[in-house]
């Protein structure tokens, strides 16, 4: 036998080999780039998902907190001008321990914890009113100032988590 005949039958035959086998570990390494952006992807979406999910959950309550909170202030109102006026709290004492025990359910779930702390001010505050201070002009003024604080940090919260929900849009 002749090498070079060797050579002609067996090189077409090697490179044939060679070329399969770079071929399947180029395209191995293909799936695995293509598998891991994939899990990226995924672990993206379930983040972005996950994200949605706390903003969507966090301005319902922001929502009802800032909703019952006008509530609170409207409620603390009418207790301390009845009181004021000395007629009997009855109603106005109901309407304010409702609102109280709505509030005391509520605010534990603002995320938040500087709005948490004003919302709890306010209500440590309002509360006041269904103590003995009923009918005492200054307790209404502390209420006043600080539902209005909470009520701020509670529209500046919203205005955060639409403002970078609409970033992301």
């Amino acid at each position: 036998m002749d090498w070079k005949w060797t050579v002609t039958a067996i090189l077409p035959v090697a490179s044939l080999v060679l070329g399969a086998w770079l071929n399947q570990l180029s395209e191995s390494r293909r799936e695995t780039a293509a598998l891991v952006r994939e899990a990226k992807v995924r672990e993206l979406d379930r983040e972005q998902a996950r994200i949605e999910r706390r903003e969507s959950f966090e301005l319902t309550h922001l929502v009802e907190v800032t909703n019952l909170l006008l509530e609170l202030y409207d409620a603390s109102y009418r207790c301390n001008s009845r009181a004021i006026d000395g007629h009997p709290l009855g109603e106005a004492r109901t309407e304010l321990q409702r609102c109280n025990r709505q509030m005391t359910r509520l605010k534990g779930f603002v995320l938040d914890e500087t709005v948490r702390g004003l919302v709890d001010a306010a209500h440590s505050q309002a509360n006041r009113l269904s103590e003995d201070t009923a009918g005492d002009w200054r307790v209404q003024a502390g209420i006043v100032d600080q539902l209005e604080a909470a009520q701020e940090a509670l529209a500046q919260r919203i205005r955060a988590i639409y403002s970078t929900q609409a970033d992301r849009s």
